[in-house]
């Protein structure tokens, strides 16, 4: 795991190998710029503010911020997460899935 300083936040990256931090990152896709820490919004707002109707993926997120789902063979392991205080935790995972969860709902998408 590393920290990955993008867009005022700190990304935990998720990697159980050093030398492939490189390719996390890239495969976990481009950090969505919306998200900021300055903003006075939720990071599921500031999502729905710069992306518009976000579609829904159903799942569950675990407390380690795996995804499990019954529409996917088998569960996703976050490559990127951050947890921003006050405002919720993301979580990016291959294949453009992002999970966002705040103290009220979790809501589970994919950006592409």
């Amino acid at each position: 795991m590393f920290i990955h300083h993008v867009n005022g936040i700190d990304w935990l990256v998720i990697t159980a190998f050093e030398e492939l931090k490189p390719l996390f990152i890239e495969d976990a896709g481009a950090i969505p710029s919306c998200f900021s820490i300055t903003s006075e919004l939720s990071l599921i707002d500031q999502a729905k503010r710069t992306y518009g109707y976000l579609p829904a993926l159903s799942g569950i997120i675990t407390d380690t911020g795996t995804f499990q789902s019954q529409q996917l063979e088998e569960d996703l392991n976050p490559q990127l997460a951050c947890l921003v205080e006050g405002r919720g935790r993301v979580f990016i995972y291959h294949g453009g899935y992002v999970a966002f969860v705040d103290d009220e709902q979790t809501f589970i998408t994919r950006m592409n």
